[in-house]
């Protein structure tokens, strides 16, 4: 059977997508499978990314271009179905609409519906698009794969989708293997000698950080002979929340809060491993990837008590209204210090982190593979 995987999340920064593909990919490629896998992408320099060298030799990686989506979408991904007689299609969230052949069994991992409960924080243009092409996209599809139980709840009720259809496979997270040598950028390594709490991911509006750096503010008021540092790692890309900066600015918390901008998987786990806190107080998730390498990592967790956040994080993390400043503050205080009850948290993590692997996933995404191909 021929198997297709739209991997153009990769070399894009999409933080978690791009996480779900590469692992995908690295996981898949280490099963003994007898199927031809087709790597569909939108650039030419797809070989700069190590997990796409030295695939096994029935994997291809095929760019298909110009990369602009419409046409990539809609034209060139049905257009090389055709060509290379592709039995299962994998993409995430948008689907060719029309043109697939009659044969292509198409599977859409759908991370997240986040525009429809946090619509405010949601692009004008890019909300149209998805409540436009997302519903379709779900009616075209043979199967969905999402990521929690919670998002698996939330697309049956928001678009009426049959439960059979959904499949809820967790994402992995948990990081076992820690290199011997690591190396690191001037800049991290610089906030590596501060005593410091950390936010790792994407720096949009639902990610809620004005609030926490509100409630670092509040800390700070309390503790003045503190010296806590708040690092926050993570692009200033697409739809960057501005309110950051306003924030700090508004609190004169310049001297305390560092950008570190993208980091390596090398410096992730540096700054993960000696945080104080890892802080998560997102508005809506649909898993919450950073979360999981944390605890892994035996970091103590500051999470939102919102969306799928609770079924993640368990009792192993301190849970919180994320738009309670107060509680906020007091959740950092604790972990800082309270050594006891952080190392309660630390513990809990350890353990939680343990049930949600990538090797989990591919094993239960293949298995999907193989329904839909034997519905053939």
């Amino acid at each position: 059977m021929n198997i297709a995987i739209d991997i153009r999340a990769i070399g894009k920064k999409r933080t978690g997508d791009e996480v779900y593909t590469l692992e995908l990919i690295k996981g898949l490629s280490q099963l003994e499978i007898g199927h031809k896998f087709y790597l569909f992408t939108d650039t030419e320099d797809w070989y700069q990314v190590p997990t796409l060298k030295n695939l096994p030799n029935n994997w291809r990686v095929i760019p298909l271009l110009p990369k602009s989506k419409l046409i990539w979408t809609e034209y060139l991904l049905p257009k090389a179905c055709h060509q290379y007689n592709i039995d299962l299609l994998h993409i995430q969230y948008i689907a060719p609409l029309f043109g697939l052949p009659k044969y292509t069994k198409m599977l859409n991992t759908i991370h997240d519906i986040s525009w429809k409960f946090v619509p405010q924080h949601i692009k004008f243009l890019d909300k149209f698009l998805l409540n436009t092409l997302i519903p379709q996209s779900i009616q075209k599809s043979d199967a969905i794969i999402t990521v929690s139980k919670h998002s698996k709840y939330a697309i049956q009720n928001i678009f009426g989708t049959n439960l059979n259809k959904i499949h809820n496979i967790y994402n992995g997270g948990h990081i076992s293997n820690i290199p011997t040598v690591i190396s690191n950028s001037q800049k991290v390594g610089m906030a590596l000698k501060k005593e410091y709490i950390l936010y790792l991911g994407s720096l949009q509006p639902r990610k809620n950080i004005p609030i926490a750096l509100q409630a670092f503010a509040k800390y700070i008021e309390s503790n003045p002979y503190s010296k806590l540092k708040f690092i926050i790692a993570g692009g200033k890309g697409y739809n960057y929340d501005t309110q950051i900066d306003e924030t700090i600015s508004k609190y004169n918390l310049q001297d305390r809060v560092i950008f570190v901008g993208f980091i390596t998987d090398e410096e992730k786990i540096l700054l993960l491993k000696q945080a104080k806190a890892f802080m998560y107080l997102s508005l809506y998730e649909g898993f919450g990837i950073p979360i999981i390498e944390a605890m892994s990592l035996n970091t103590p967790i500051i999470s939102s008590n919102l969306s799928c956040l609770p079924e993640v994080v368990g009792d192993a993390g301190i849970l919180v209204d994320p738009y309670d400043v107060e509680a906020i503050t007091k959740s950092i205080t604790t972990l800082v210090h309270n050594p006891l009850i952080a190392k309660e948290y630390r513990e809990k993590g350890l353990e939680r982190a343990k049930a949600f692997t990538w090797q989990n996933m591919v094993q239960q995404t293949y298995s999907v593979y193989k329904k839909l191909l034997l519905e053939q």
